[in-house]
């Protein structure tokens, strides 16, 4: 053969041999796998450390997200507890009960130092507040007394008049004044103790021969009447003010 690299000869046996030469045989590089992969090894840290980032973000979430129901949870348990109906019950609870508007209001003599608290109805020089629970005279006149103020005293004609056309907006209901008998039989009294005059409006009976200790006033609508003391009605508290 032509090429050197490549001889024929034959054993002892008489088989053939091939021999190859190393020469003109070349080596070719052996490219390193641990190339790219090394190069990789920074990239896969970067994302292992973005993956725990984000779980722990998450866990935080979620354990603030716990906090905030459990939070939300004790702030209505809170506020139902606070309405239980055995606590006594606040100055501004028993202001609240009401359907009628703050207001400010001037008189003749000057304007007033102070304005009626929220809900109060202004007049002349006096507050009012139309009560919406239902209790006996004696307990409304309680319930007017924790609000530094008393039953209603119907002093003059525009009072009485100013009055009956808050009540008559609420015709279904009526409102007890500070006006009783402490005696049957006897003479009608304001809270304050001073003598009510037949002169200023009628006091309509309601007694019947069952029944004749009707010692309590209220209004409805426009008319006045006498009334048992126990039964439950809502009531008109009154407080001065300064001028």
């Amino acid at each position: 053969m032509a090429y050197r690299s490549e001889l024929e000869t034959l054993d002892e046996d008489g088989y053939t041999q091939l021999q190859f030469s190393s020469r003109g045989i070349t080596k070719r590089p052996v490219s390193s796998e641990k190339g790219p992969c090394a190069a990789s090894l920074p990239w896969r840290s970067i994302a292992v450390t973005l993956g725990i980032l984000c779980l722990v973000i998450l866990v935080i979430a979620i354990v603030l997200g716990t906090m905030g129901i459990w939070r939300s949870n004790s702030g209505s348990n809170s506020l139902k507890n606070d309405n239980f109906p055995s606590r006594k019950p606040t100055q501004s609870s028993l202001e609240e009960s009401v359907d009628s508007p703050k207001a400010l209001t001037t008189t003749g003599k000057g304007v007033l130092s102070s304005s009626c608290p929220p809900n109060w109805i202004a007049h002349e020089n006096s507050c009012y507040l139309l009560g919406t629970s239902f209790n006996s005279w004696n307990e409304s006149k309680r319930q007017c007394s924790q609000l530094d103020s008393y039953l209603m005293k119907i002093d003059n004609s525009k009072e009485l008049e100013f009055i009956a056309k808050q009540v008559s907006s609420q015709p279904a209901k009526s409102f007890w004044i500070g006006l009783s008998r402490p005696q049957a039989e006897g003479p009608w009294l304001w809270e304050d103790g001073s003598k009510f005059s037949p002169d200023l409006f009628e006091i309509r009976s309601t007694v019947t021969q069952e029944n004749s200790s009707h010692n309590c006033v209220w209004i409805h609508m426009q008319i006045i009447y006498d009334q048992l003391c126990s039964v439950p009605s809502s009531g008109i508290c009154e407080k001065k003010l300064s001028i």
